[in-house]
């Protein structure tokens, strides 16, 4: 079984991440994702086809956060699967990702 995600982009450009967001598949993918996403100045992330998450993925997608704080640009996550709701609650970081 591979554990893998892609990037999707729909017609009105918000981007979805779809697929397994673990620690098995981020190894090595974080700064070439990264520049992928943020090279638009504002994103909007579907995460409703996340269908594993763990505590990497959690980490995966706040150092995204910060990348874009980084180079002043806005992201915004929207549907959150309810694992990944309470693995950032747990965490005391779904305010900052604002998650609910």
């Amino acid at each position: 079984m591979t554990h893998q995600f892609t990037i999707d982009e729909n017609p009105q450009g918000m981007l979805a991440i779809v697929g397994e967001l673990t620690r098995k598949s981020i190894i090595g993918k974080q700064q070439s994702v990264y520049e992928d996403i943020l090279a638009k100045y504002q994103q909007g992330i579907d995460l409703s086809k996340l269908n594993k998450i763990d505590t990497a993925g959690l980490a995966w997608l706040l150092s995204l956060y910060q990348c874009a704080l980084q180079k002043q640009i806005t992201i915004n996550y929207s549907q959150a699967p309810s694992e990944l709701v309470k693995l950032a609650t747990l965490s005391r970081v779904n305010e900052l990702l604002a998650l609910s």
